[in-house]
């Protein structure tokens, strides 16, 4: 006989991604459960949802704060950040994102970051 902990995350992304793709109003529920768990966390200024790929997008705004708030999304849901600088039609910025799982979806966290001035 195999038991199943619903108290352990990966016990949970493990028996969710059996399952049928979730409707809409599920994923916002998601949204919903995703931000009262980071409630402490820097809140993005912008959140989407794909039932399609059931996967939910967290954008930050385009300031240098919002890399330690990608950092700490990342760190309380085991995640690392990818940074890589980029040449825009708006100048250089600091693209930086995270992706984790939660509850069986996938989340990508991000912010474009503009570059700040050259320093002399």
């Amino acid at each position: 006989m195999t038991s199943t902990s619903l108290n352990h995350q990966a016990n949970l992304d493990t028996t969710l991604a059996e399952l049928p793709p979730l409707p809409m109003a599920a994923l916002m529920i998601g949204v919903y459960n995703l931000l009262q768990d980071g409630a402490d966390l820097p809140q993005p200024c912008h959140a989407s949802v794909s039932e399609t790929t059931q996967h939910i997008t967290l954008q930050f705004s385009p300031e240098p704060a919002s890399l330690k708030a990608v950092t700490r999304w990342a760190l309380r849901f085991g995640s690392v950040v990818d940074s890589e600088p980029h040449q825009t039609e708006h100048g250089a910025q600091t693209w930086c994102r995270t992706e984790f799982a939660y509850y069986g979806l996938a989340v990508k966290a991000f912010a474009h970051i503009p570059a700040g001035p050259a320093s002399s």
